[in-house]
C-alpha cells in the first residue's frame, strides 16, 4: 500500500489496525486478541501495526474469524505462518466451512479480485505474494456465550450471529460496552448513511441477529468494513433494520408488480457499486441476486422486522 496506515485507538485497550475498507481489530489485557483476517494485501499493513503499538506478537494468543467470507480471512495463513502460536477462533460452521477444499481456492480467487480493484485504485505498490498453502485449521470452536479472557478484566462473550452467514459471531465486552458487530448488519457507509442489507444466508436469521445484538449493551459498535459507531449504539441497530424491511419490501412489491428478477438484480448492483466497490461487480451482481432469492422464499413477515 502506498498510503501509510496508523492503528487507531478506539477505546482503552481496543485499537483499530488494517485500513478503513477492511479493518480489523486488537484487544489487550495480560494477553492480546486480534478480531477479523483482513485481505491477503492488509497482512503487512497489520503486522505493522502492531509494531507500532508496541505489542509484543507472543502476548497475541487469538486471532478471531467473525465469518469465512474472504474478505474475512485473506490473511490468516500468513500471520499463522509468521506467528504459530496464534489459536485460530470461529464458529463450529466456520470450522466446517474451512476444512472445504474447494470453497478455500474459491476464496483465494476472490481476494485475488479485491487485489486487482486496489492495484487499479493505485493503493497497492504490488501484488501479494501467492501462498504456498492456503489452508486453514480453526484451533478453538466457540459457541454462544463462550468467553475469551486476555486478563486485566478484559473478558469477550461470544454470541452467535448468522444471516449475513451461516458461520457468522458477534464478540461484546460488557465492562467496556464494545460490541463487535462483524457484517451482522450488512455494509454501511458512513459518508452516504446508506446500508446495504447483507442476508445472504437468511432474511428471518438475519433480522433474529440484528434484535439479539441491539439488546446488548454497547456504547462501541465495530463494523467489519469502514469503522465504528459511537455513541447510541442502538440506534445504529434501528438503523439496520429499518433499512433492511425497506430493501425486502420493495423486493418484494416490484417483483409482484411483475419487474423482472434479474433485471432488478442488476439494478440493485449497480446501485450498490454507487457507493461501495470493494469487491468485484460480478460479486456483487451475484450477491443481489441471491438476495432476491432470500427476500421471496422469506415472504411477508411482518413481525420479523420489530425490534424494541
Amino acid at each position: 500500500m502506498k498510503k501509510e496506515r496508523k492503528p487507531v485507538t478506539v477505546a482503552p485497550n481496543f485499537y483499530q489496525i488494517g485500513t478503513p475498507a477492511y479493518p480489523a481489530y486488537v484487544s489487550t489485557g495480560d494477553e492480546a486478541m486480534i478480531i477479523e483476517g483482513g485481505i491477503t494485501a492488509t497482512f503487512p499493513i497489520l503486522v505493522g501495526q502492531i509494531s507500532a503499538l508496541g505489542i509484543d506478537p507472543n502476548r497475541i494468543k487469538y486471532l478471531v474469524i467473525t465469518h469465512t467470507h474472504p474478505d474475512h480471512i485473506g490473511a490468516v495463513t500468513r500471520m499463522k505462518k509468521l506467528w504459530p502460536h496464534l489459536k485460530v477462533v470461529a464458529s463450529h460452521a466456520a470450522e466446517k466451512i474451512l476444512k472445504d477444499q474447494e470453497a478455500v481456492k474459491d476464496y483465494a480467487n476472490l481476494d485475488n479480485g479485491i487485489n486487482e480493484i486496489l492495484m487499479i485504485k493505485g493503493e497497492l505498490e504490488q501484488w501479494p505474494a501467492e501462498f504456498e498453502n492456503p489452508a486453514f485449521e480453526v484451533d478453538r470452536v466457540v459457541k454462544e456465550g463462550d468467553k475469551l479472557d486476555l486478563g486485566c478484566g478484559n473478558v469477550w462473550t461470544i454470541y452467535d450471529s448468522p444471516g449475513h452467514s451461516s458461520c457468522h459471531l458477534s464478540l461484546h465486552n460488557e465492562r467496556e460496552e464494545i460490541l463487535v458487530v462483524g457484517d451482522a448488519t450488512g455494509l454501511y457507509d458512513f459518508e452516504t448513511d446508506l446500508f446495504w442489507p447483507n442476508y445472504f444466508d437468511s432474511l428471518e436469521t438475519y433480522c433474529n441477529s440484528i434484535r439479539k445484538l441491539a439488546g446488548l449493551p454497547a456504547r462501541i459498535g465495530a463494523l467489519s468494513h469502514n469503522g465504528t459507531v459511537r455513541g447510541e449504539v442502538k440506534e445504529y441497530f434501528r438503523k439496520a433494520m429499518k433499512a433492511t424491511q425497506s430493501y425486502h419490501l420493495t423486493m418484494l412489491k416490484r417483483n409482484g408488480n411483475g419487474d423482472d428478477s434479474a433485471r432488478m438484480a442488476l439494478e440493485t448492483a449497480k446501485w450498490v457499486y454507487t457507493f461501495t466497490n470493494m469487491q468485484p461487480f460480478r460479486v456483487i451482481h451475484g450477491l443481489s441476486k441471491l438476495m432476491m432469492k432470500r427476500s421471496q422464499s422469506a415472504g411477508d413477515m411482518e413481525d420479523l422486522f420489530t425490534l424494541s
